[in-house]
């Protein structure tokens, strides 16, 4: 979040895309699924079954509402959520591996600002609106153009997260490079795989959730001044 080539990218930036662009992009957002991090979404066909799938799910708001309020496993979601799957929102696809997400088993889709990376699910970047299949990147490691494009930090985590993955052709391309240069970005990849995320982790809490966190530390620092008070007498 803090690289000064990617600065413009900012979870609250997809937020904001997020909303003016799900219905060309081809997603319908679930009313009441949003979370601190997350969103489910339907993936449709066209802008305009999008439109039509919103005014539907907007009639069934009452049964959305009890079910992520209830936070029910998806096994017991209505029928008319079998297509919906959660979406995390991020500024950028790598910072999928920098949050360690791939241990959250629920997300089945990624929003991002920037797709920078290569992802065992979908991803949907907001710089372009265009959606990207599993393991898709949104530059070819097939492309002549990829060799100078490696070079660069889009390029390179591009290449680091497809060599983790063992993606077939990123390992083709590996093998292409001088053998000091295939060490490198083999232990790379090794440490991307093993590395640990130090800070607080994503959560991904309800609106009534975070009311009732935010009450109770407003409780427990009330009782904690009014502690400090009555000692200072």
């Amino acid at each position: 979040m803090t690289e000064r080539p990617y600065s413009r990218y900012t979870r609250a930036k997809t937020w904001a895309a997020l909303y003016s662009q799900h219905i060309h992009a081809g997603y319908a957002w679930v009313p009441f699924s949003r979370t601190n991090n997350s969103i489910t979404v339907i993936s449709c066909a066209t802008p305009e079954d999008v439109q039509k799938l919103m005014r539907e799910l907007e009639q069934q708001a009452d049964a959305c509402r009890a079910f992520y309020e209830s936070r029910q496993t998806p096994d017991k979601a209505p029928p008319f959520l079998a297509k919906a799957r959660e979406g995390v929102v991020l500024a950028r696809s790598s910072d999928y591996y920098h949050y360690r997400l791939e241990n959250y088993v629920g997300i089945k889709l990624v929003i991002c600002g920037l797709h920078d990376s290569y992802l065992h699910i979908p991803a949907w970047e907001m710089r372009t609106n265009q959606r990207y299949k599993a393991r898709e990147t949104a530059v070819t490691i097939t492309d002549p153009a990829f060799d100078r494009l490696r070079c660069t930090q889009f390029g390179h985590g591009i290449l680091v997260a497809a060599v983790a993955k063992g993606d077939p052709d990123a390992q083709a391309f590996l093998a292409t490079l001088p053998p000091r240069t295939q060490s490198r970005l083999r232990r790379e990849s090794d440490e991307l795989q093993d590395q640990h995320y130090r800070g607080r982790p994503l959560a991904f809490l309800t609106e009534a959730e975070r009311r009732a966190i935010g009450s109770k530390i407003s409780e427990g620092l009330r009782r904690y001044h009014q502690q400090q008070r009555v000692q200072a007498l």
